[in-house]
């Protein structure tokens, strides 16, 4: 036979006041593992047997009428069930972990209200730091001093990475934390970069601290870390000890850095989400979101970048990587995203009917490589004109007889922009990013592949091509109001 069903239990007890307290066992809540007791204070004995009949029968239905889930506990449950991509948990998980639950995480769900998260946008407009109290303050870093010693047979490399795994595994340097880059620690030590960077080097192959290529290394986390909610990464307001010398460290005096309108509404939006989400699951009764007021979009016109501005960065890539030039031709015709360029595979395109099938999109986060459906989730084909086949034809040939000089065939599904002999493996979007701010650098024209978008968007509707087919071309979503809102940002 089956396990009885759990009876509530309940009992009355009076209070020094002459009121009565009702309260009643309704078992475990299943999120935080803590006993559920419901309460109820009433004035009279016989309202308080009432009520001791009614909270029971609560009790026995599941209902939580003053159930104790934290505002950490309904994120965590939230992000887990979440729709987001991989490039959007990535950004959202991280305006979780460190601005949303060390300011809300430890109220329960049930007491925010509106105002409390106005106070929270407002504090976030003046300082997105949420140690910064407006009173002066040093932002100490947690680095040990590297010394050589002369003494010590071991090469200079090992001192240096004994002393920083001893801050860590001493948790001076905390699971989470950023470390100096290696330029700037060889400033502040007074140390090579080449021993820093063996260093760090062996930190990474110990597991100690996660380090890539073009990102600050960080201090390796263990499963159930978490960083200090109450600093910044790498952050604290005391000295992290008596040896600790703030010069070599490089701390510096506090500076204020309001965060960004947009940031603030990004995290208004997981915060509306995440009520709503406790709504439907009957832990409140009610989304504070909904009465709170983020911060008013002010973002700026942009000037409109001239066509003559753009052929000069073209023409700036194509001296320096032929590929590139044509990557950042491709997105001036066609206005594709980065991501979904770097997707495109041989098998993609259609010369003869001069179309491009674009239906993925790649994307790099946290060194996980994910080729996914399109950010709007949107398949569609993209007429280009004849120079542009040209232009892909023989970039193309060229591709397929250097390969065809060791021997090898370019497969259909070979990627069109690869850094490998093959073009097995799409260019990271962050790399083409980089590759064009060379690029636009050395024309000296200041502009960007979202740029180069909203140039490909003013050029279509100037030139009366209809908003709905320039939205779809786009790949944007809405019918054409996103397309409409960024030409309205493009002063021309």
């Amino acid at each position: 036979m089956g396990a009885m069903p759990r009876v509530a239990k309940g009992h009355v007890e009076r209070l020094p006041s002459g009121s009565f307290r009702v309260v009643v066992y309704g078992g475990t809540d299943p999120i935080t593992r803590r006993e559920i007791r419901l309460k109820s204070t009433v004035r009279t004995e016989q309202q308080a047997r009432i009520e001791l009949g009614r909270l029971l029968k609560d009790a026995s239905d599941g209902r939580k009428p003053e159930s104790a889930v934290t505002m950490a506990d309904l994120l965590d449950e939230y992000a887990a069930i979440a729709g987001w991509d991989v490039s959007t948990r990535q950004t959202n998980e991280g305006f979780i972990r460190r601005t949303i639950k060390p300011a809300l995480g430890h109220l329960e769900v049930r007491k925010v209200r509106g105002p409390v998260l106005d106070r929270l946008y407002a504090r976030l407009r003046h300082c997105g730091d949420l140690s910064c109290t407006g009173t002066p303050f040093t932002e100490h870093r947690n680095v040990p001093v590297l010394v050589m010693d002369p003494c010590d047979t071991r090469p200079a490399w090992q001192q240096v990475a004994g002393v920083l795994a001893e801050g860590i595994r001493s948790r001076t340097l905390a699971p989470g934390e950023e470390l100096p880059s290696i330029t700037e620690l060889s400033a502040l030590q007074g140390i090579g970069t080449g021993v820093i960077r063996r260093a760090y080097e062996a930190l990474a192959g110990d597991g100690l601290i996660t380090a890539r290529r073009g990102r600050t290394a960080v201090v390796a986390m263990e499963p159930g870390d978490r960083p200090r909610a109450q600093d910044g990464p790498g952050v604290r307001r005391q000295r992290s000890g008596p040896r600790h010398d703030c010069r070599r460290a490089g701390c510096r005096p506090h500076q204020c850095r309001p965060m960004k309108p947009n940031t603030i509404r990004g995290i208004h939006g997981i915060l509306s989400g995440a009520f709503e989400a406790a709504r439907r699951w009957e832990w409140t009764d009610r989304n504070p979101a909904e009465s709170a007021r983020p911060p008013a979009d002010t973002r700026k016109a942009i000037p409109a970048t001239p066509p003559e501005d753009v052929a000069k960065v073209i023409a700036a890539a194509r001296s320096v990587n032929e590929a590139l030039g044509l990557y950042l031709w491709l997105v001036a015709v066609t206005g594709v995203r980065r991501g979904e360029l770097c997707a495109l595979q041989v098998r993609d395109i259609d010369l003869g009917r001069g179309l491009l099938h674009i239906a993925s999109n790649y994307v790099v986060r946290g060194g996980q490589r994910v080729r996914k459906d399109t950010k709007t989730h949107q398949d569609r084909w993209l007429a280009v004109d004849p120079d542009t086949c040209a232009l892909i034809k023989n970039y193309v040939a060229e591709v397929r007889g250097a390969l065809g000089a060791v021997g090898v065939e370019l497969a259909e599904g070979a990627y069109l922009f690869s850094n490998d002999p093959m073009h097995t493996r799409p260019w990271n979007p962050d790399w083409a990013t980089h590759r064009v701010a060379d690029a636009a650098a050395a024309a000296r024209v200041k502009l960007d592949i979202k740029g180069l978008r909203h140039y490909t968007a003013s050029q279509l509707l100037a030139a009366s091509f209809d908003l709905r087919n320039t939205a779809a071309r786009l790949g944007h979503s809405g019918g054409g109001a996103t397309t409409l809102r960024v030409t309205r940002e493009v002063k021309c």
